[in-house]
Formats: structure tokens, C-alpha cells, sequence
């Protein structure tokens, strides 16, 4: 379950601590509620002006989806978001054994599975 930072870091770390095949160039990490649940996914596809790139799942980690503690997502689903939005770019500027692999990719998003996406980078 993700608690915090640390616990972030490190379910990020074990999905991308794999061979990711060259043909994904961008991730998203899907948001699902009740209850709060996150997964990573890769996509071969990325389009700037069409968010459905993030529906392909063309690379998905073993252990795909992981549960999110309640307390992270405060009371409203805009501050549970905010929440992952800052997780995930803290992971990005934490020097993280595998964060290189998203920083080399053409996109990083998050976003609840039926809304928009926020861009990481």
C-alpha cells in the first residue's frame, strides 16, 4: 500500500525495474476510486493534442495495480490528484534507481481513469 514518499518511490522503483521495450515512449500512472487504487502503464503512442494515448496499455508492470492509503487522498478527489501528481514528481527529482526511465520518455501523465491528465513532464 502506498503511504507516503518513501513508499512511492520504492512500488515505482520495482515496476520500471525491468527491460522496458524501446517501442514505449510514454507512461501514465491511471487513478482509480473507491477504492483508491494507482497503476503504471506504457504506451507505444503519444499525441500532444489527444489524451488517448494513455488508454493503450502496451507495457504493464507484473504487479500492476497497488492500493493508496485513504489518508493520502484527503476529501475531495482534486486534493487526491494534487496528492500523486507531487509524489510523482518528487520521484522524478529523487535520483530513484529507475526514474531515468521516465525522464527519457517523451511523456509522464497521472490522472483518474475517466479524467484528464496532469503532466508530470
Amino acid at each position: 500500500m502506498i503511504q507516503d514518499q518513501i513508499t512511492f518511490n520504492h512500488w515505482m522503483d520495482s515496476q520500471l525495474d525491468v527491460e522496458i521495450p524501446t517501442e514505449i515512449i510514454a507512461f501514465n500512472i491511471n487513478i482509480y476510486e473507491s477504492p483508491f487504487k494507482i497503476e503504471l502503464v506504457g504506451s507505444k503512442e503519444f499525441d500532444t493534442e489527444d489524451e488517448d494515448w494513455a488508454c493503450n496499455e502496451n507495457w504493464i508492470p507484473k504487479d500492476r495495480v497497488i492500493s493508496v492509503s485513504n489518508v493520502l487522498f484527503g476529501k475531495c478527489w482534486e486534493t487526491a490528484q494534487g496528492t500523486l501528481l507531487q509524489l510523482a514528481q518528487n520521484y522524478l527529482q529523487s535520483g530513484c534507481k529507475n526514474a531515468h526511465k521516465l525522464k527519457h520518455a517523451k511523456a509522464f501523465a497521472i490522472g483518474f481513469v475517466d479524467g484528464n491528465l496532469n503532466y508530470v513532464r
